[in-house]
């Protein structure tokens, strides 16, 4: 097992599983001492983009909001695209030995595992993230949104089918909710404003908002 985890193959691999393992190891030397790397970390908030440069095109927040960046504190998000990337890489040479009897070459198993990390953010992040605790805030509760103003960041929300939609509090704190259509036929595409109407689960009713 050893030899198969240290294989030249498997090096990029190895590298970062020790990465991991060692912010585990000074992690839990800081807490120790009170110093917590995530409290180091908790200011970075990639989410804060600048909505207006980037709405109209997607860009950084569209990819911020798939990747799920904006859902987790930085440090756990690194944890979890670093576990994403080394299990998806070990997993595509264990397959090629098996079936081949050779590993992947780098060139080929790096960007695989790579994407294999994006797409394990984007799955798996919503779900870690809604295992978390909350800290508490003065900012509305999500059920108090209701009449607030959303901007659709990603995607194209009908009736069924919700999308991604970014909205401030009357604290300026940013949610980002999930929301589809009042009514069947209407869609919402990235970059329309909507109101917020109600909310049945994790899913709100909108309509289109007009001046």
């Amino acid at each position: 097992m050893l030899g198969f985890l240290f294989a030249d193959a498997n090096f990029p691999f190895s590298i970062v599983l020790t990465v991991i393992l060692l912010l585990g190891i000074i992690e839990a030397l800081a807490l120790v001492t009170g110093l917590s790397l995530m409290g180091l970390l908790k200011d970075w908030d990639l989410a804060d983009v600048d909505m207006d440069a980037d709405i109209a095109g997607g860009g950084l927040t569209g990819l911020i909001g798939w990747l799920c960046l904006n859902r987790l504190p930085l440090l756990i998000w690194l944890v979890l695209a670093m576990t994403c990337f080394v299990i998806a890489g070990y997993s595509l040479n264990f397959l090629f030995i098996t079936l081949l009897g050779q590993p992947l070459v780098q060139w080929m198993s790096v960007p695989l595992a790579i994407v294999g990390a994006a797409l394990g953010c984007r799955f798996l992040g919503t779900p870690l993230a809604d295992m978390l605790p909350k800290n508490e805030s003065s900012a509305l509760s999500i059920d108090e949104l209701s009449g607030c103003v959303a901007t659709i960041t990603l995607g194209r929300a009908v009736k069924g089918n919700p999308s991604e939609a970014l909205v401030k509090d009357q604290f300026q704190q940013k949610h980002y909710v999930l929301v589809e259509p009042e009514t069947a036929g209407d869609e919402f595409i990235q970059g329309t404003q909507v109101v917020l109407i109600r909310r049945v689960g994790r899913v709100w009713s909108a309509s289109q908002f007009t001046q």
